[in-house]
């Protein structure tokens, strides 16, 4: 009897979950062989046990048990050439920046356990969602962003089930935690102009850009979702695949604590700026992905997918404070519907070795006037390439690269303070990512 121990593949996946700005903030680092061709596999390939988080249809095609698990290493480049952002008074705002997307690590991990030669069980621990921003204390933009950190792991059981030889259907539940993190300046001198009289607050040295403060806000939520897919091969070189992944609905709890600086003290006399609990609710979205397969030769193998994901769930961040005097935190995202579209091959060098390479674009789902600081998000192109060693039947070890280039993106947003935040966002990111497979 096979033994897989999924404990092993839960504790690789956990111990060093990180975040990464990618597909707004999905993450598609869920497997190192299929981001060797930019993720065009995901619906159809069984290169490894991570076929059980792409589409669980695809688990009768395994024969024998299967350990998938590894990790991507995400290195961000970006910066902001500030094009005369100002204050509540018109004055500048400060310069540009650079460096603020953050390095981060995401690992994985999926198994597959044949029950018989139709049915099977799979499992995966993944991290589908993340962002890690983190901006200097002085850009232009602190008033609207500083740190943005948003981490998530799902853990996600399923079973496939061949109805014929060429056919089979598959399905799974998703229990996801997530963990947020927001922090940002508070102008108090913009704020004490807006409430007080100019000279009060110009003697108390609380004027704007001279005071300022600091908000964070944290919390955390575990919800749930679930999965379904089909897989068919109208023809022995050719398959076919179709998944759709559910919307999960959060309801974050957490608190706000507020930093005041001691000449702005007076401005808390209402009760305002004071720590408190919150409450914030966010939908992550659904995804439909089709995907197509093509064995044309003995040693090459071409894919090719569609992925259309319900970004509109996703109309505003807004963290609701339990202090009445205390009005929401509130940012409108407003995000549309957006597709993403890849292709790749695979090609066998020899007996022990693979390559592959892919291309893929993937749609932003900001609209222009509702883009944020903390979520700068553009269109992006990534290229991908990768190789398969294989040194026996039972082992084989992945590598993969990938670079993001994401589309320069203009930036103008008023915030909650009377500034305006003007300027340009450029960058890309480099994906490094290995896994290690094992057969039983």
């Amino acid at each position: 009897m096979y033994r897989i121990s999924f404990l092993t593949i839960a504790l690789l996946s956990s111990s060093a979950l990180g975040t990464a700005q990618a597909d707004s903030f999905a993450i598609n680092e869920y497997s190192t062989s299929d981001l060797g061709r930019a993720n065009a596999g995901r619906v159809t390939q069984t290169q490894d046990a991570s076929a059980a988080f792409g589409n669980p249809a695809l688990l009768p095609a395994f024969e024998r048990p299967e350990i998938t698990v590894g990790a991507s290493q995400i290195l961000g480049n970006a910066e902001f050439d500030d094009q005369g952002s100002t204050d509540a008074l018109g004055n500048p705002l400060g310069g540009n920046t650079d460096g603020f997307l953050s390095d981060a690590t995401v690992p994985h991990g999926h198994a597959v356990y044949p029950l018989t030669e139709r049915l099977s069980l799979g499992l995966s621990i993944s991290a589908p969602f993340g962002l890690a921003t983190e901006y200097e204390r002085d850009w232009p933009g602190r008033y609207q962003a500083l740190e943005s950190e948003l981490e998530t792991i799902n853990i996600n059981p399923s079973v496939g089930f061949a109805l014929t030889d060429t056919f089979s259907v598959g399905a799974g539940i998703s229990a996801q935690r997530i963990d947020a993190r927001l922090t940002s300046a508070i102008d108090f001198g913009a704020v004490c102009f807006s409430q007080s009289d100019p000279l009060t607050c110009t003697t108390a040295g609380v004027v704007p850009q001279g005071a300022d403060g600091l908000t964070e806000i944290e919390g955390d939520d575990w919800s749930y979702g679930w999965n379904a897919g089909l897989a068919w091969m109208p023809h022995p070189d050719v398959t076919i695949g179709l998944h759709y992944r559910s919307e999960v609905q959060h309801d974050i709890e957490g608190s706000a604590d507020f930093t005041v600086p001691a000449n702005a003290g007076f401005l808390t006399a209402t009760g305002a700026f004071t720590d408190t609990p919150g409450s914030a609710s966010l939908d992550l979205p659904a995804s439909t992905e089709l995907g197509v397969k093509w064995r044309a030769s003995e040693r090459a193998t071409f894919y090719a997918n569609a992925q259309w994901t319900e970004w509109s769930s996703i109309e505003e961040l807004r963290v609701e404070f339990e202090n009445p005097v205390q009005p929401d935190s509130v940012e409108e995202l407003n995000y549309e519907d957006a597709g993403r579209y890849g292709v790749g091959v695979d090609y066998e060098l020899s007996e022990g070795w693979m390559v592959r390479a892919g291309y893929a674009l993937d749609e932003s789902p900001t609209q222009a006037q509702f883009r944020t600081a903390r979520i700068p998000d553009n269109d992006r192109h990534i290229i991908a390439m990768g190789a398969t060693w294989s040194p026996n039947e039972d082992w084989s070890v992945d590598a993969a690269f990938n670079r993001v280039q994401i589309e320069e993106t203009d930036f103008d947003r008023a915030g909650n303070f009377g500034d305006r935040v003007v300027g340009e966002y450029s960058g890309h990111a480099d994906v490094m990512s290995v896994s290690a497979k094992r057969r039983f």
